[in-house]
């Protein structure tokens, strides 16, 4: 199995933060479904792509709207490849791009359904990942391995009397702090 190019880390980089050798094979396969899953899981906290793809006809419905402005979901853009405007191809180059917050203006109003076809993501691939999403991925899976080990179970005794709890695991404090300044901002 290999990982696929929207992971936010290589197996490399995380076996070398686990401190486990390169030589070692025998949990590749958990650790690369382990980084799929955290890189999807940190996708969704922070509401946009970390590592760029294309995004497919986003609609936006502009029915009655009286702006010039929008802000498209996925942000940076790398490229817009079609967009259509109440059935329309507008011509691209009429456009002023806000990459890095995925804001377009238009010289007019925007009217009616508007569907976007673009590229756009905080990284164009695994290797530029910014450090502390990846980072983040990290302690995200030794997390997840830590209560693989010990089924973070908690007790209580008291004389003859035990009791023990599961506990629930949310999004650690540490790895929402590094990701934090990645969240999507919408208008």
């Amino acid at each position: 199995m290999a990982l696929p190019s929207t992971a936010a880390t290589s197996l490399e980089n995380l076996k070398s933060f686990l401190g486990v050798s390169a030589q070692d094979t025998s949990k590749d396969t958990l650790y690369e479904m382990l980084i799929e899953a955290c890189t999807e899981a940190a996708e969704k906290y922070l509401g946009r792509n970390i590592v760029a793809r294309t995004i497919t006809e986003e609609p936006h419905d502009k029915q009655g709207s009286k702006t010039k402005y929008l802000q498209l979901r996925q942000y940076p853009i790398t490229t817009i490849t079609s967009l259509v405007e109440d059935g329309q191809t507008i011509d691209l180059t009429i456009l002023k791009l806000d990459k890095y917050n995925g804001i377009i203006k238009k010289p007019t109003n925007w009217k009616g359904v508007v569907l976007i076809t673009y590229i756009a993501g905080l990284a164009q691939n695994t290797a530029s990942v910014p450090k502390n999403i990846q980072l983040a991925i990290w302690h995200w899976v030794k997390d997840i391995l830590t209560l693989q080990e010990n089924c973070n179970i908690k007790g209580e005794t008291l004389g003859d009397y035990s009791i023990s709890y599961f506990e629930e695991h949310s999004i650690a404090p540490q790895i929402a702090l590094l990701l934090e300044g990645y969240r999507r901002v919408d208008l």
